[in-house]
């Protein structure tokens, strides 16, 4: 049964489908920035859901950035997502109602990292290997 869903989920992993990851990568990207510079009603603490949000959101970006740019190393899409995390810190440090964080920026980081430590060899290796790969000889 598992193989079963690891052959599927490597179907929807393939390179002709990279057209549709990058519009979705570019949809979480705008979704995430939305939510981080517009206002709340309730302030936003430096608590663990915080910083578990950060890990969680850029932890689904890396995901995401892998398998729209499969082809690319992974330092190259780190790199973009840690920049694109330190952009929103800075324009947060401009908004009245939000603040700089050193602490999220880092969270953003431990979920890149976690992501390429973790994730990272498991999806590269259904990336790189043929669906067959996966079923019972």
């Amino acid at each position: 049964m598992f193989t079963n869903i690891l052959q599927s989920f490597s179907r929807l992993l393939d390179k002709k489908w990279s057209r549709y990851h990058r519009f979705t990568l570019l949809v979480a990207v705008t979704t995430i920035f939305y939510l981080a510079t517009t206002s709340v009603d309730y302030k936003v603490q430096s608590s663990f859901n915080d910083k578990f949000n950060h890990l969680f959101a850029f932890g689904s970006l890396s995901f995401l950035s892998h398998i729209a740019f499969q082809t690319f190393q992974p330092i190259r899409w780190a790199t973009a997502l840690l920049g694109y995390g330190a952009l929103i810190e800075c324009v947060q440090f401009f908004l009245p109602y939000r603040s700089f964080s050193l602490l999220d920026l880092a969270a953003d980081l431990t979920g890149i990292v976690l992501y390429i430590i973790v994730f990272y060899p498991l999806f590269n290796r259904l990336l790189s290997s043929p669906a067959s790969y996966y079923a019972k000889s």
